[in-house]
């Protein structure tokens, strides 16, 4: 009996674990996939990138590799539809905001920023004292 009751026990402990392994795998991928990007090697970043997204669709930080892979090899479209998935995931995040800002300037789509900044203030409330 008691060697069942501990069998159960390990058996639940299993998915917490898997996950957590899971998880840091998906963050290790993306500091690797960031850093080949730094670096200027595309196929390796986005071997990374692709790796994250196979486990996991909607991992913002992994659109957000992908689209500045996609945008650094001259696919602006699919870089702007990767920046949007990215936004889709993390609504609101700096990060994701900041890079497809750049992208749109470097686009010329000034007022595309401007909106975008708008639409992303005006939902934020900052209080001053």
């Amino acid at each position: 009996m008691m060697v069942v009751a501990m069998l159960l026990v390990g058996c639940s402990n299993q998915p917490t674990n898997g996950n957590q392994q899971r998880k840091v795998a998906a963050e290790t991928r993306i500091q690797l996939g960031m850093a080949y990007l730094a670096k200027g090697n595309l196929p390796a970043a986005r071997y990374h990138f692709d790796k994250v997204l196979l486990a996991k669709p909607d991992h913002y930080q992994a659109q957000l590799g992908m689209a500045l892979y996609e945008q650094y090899s001259g696919q602006p479209e699919a870089a702007r539809q990767r920046y949007k998935m990215a936004m889709q995931y993390a609504p609101g995040n700096d990060t994701v905001l900041y890079h497809y800002s750049v992208f749109l300037c470097e686009q010329g789509q000034y007022e595309e920023v401007k909106t975008l900044f708008t639409e992303n203030h005006a939902n934020r409330r900052v209080c001053y004292q």
